[in-house]
């Protein structure tokens, strides 16, 4: 089931994906290079996103951000 959660970027890697941690468990999120890059993220961003189980890697990273957006306010 996909959840809506807040997420701070704890890695963005250079030309790839980010990675993330959710505000409300510390799990992390994956997400994918297309996103990371149209929205430039950096460490330490807070984004909003829309999550589901990771079914490739969910040892890894249990979660993949469908979509993601950088909150109001943030820079």
């Amino acid at each position: 089931m996909a959840q809506k959660v807040v997420c701070y970027v704890i890695e963005s890697l250079d030309n790839g994906p980010a990675f993330a941690v959710r505000q409300d468990n510390d799990q992390q999120v994956y997400i994918p290079k297309a996103q990371a890059e149209e929205l430039n993220l950096v460490e330490f961003d807070e984004v909003e996103a829309i999550i589901v189980a990771n079914t490739i890697q969910p040892d890894k990273t249990p979660w993949f951000a469908l979509k993601t957006r950088r909150l109001t306010g943030a820079t």
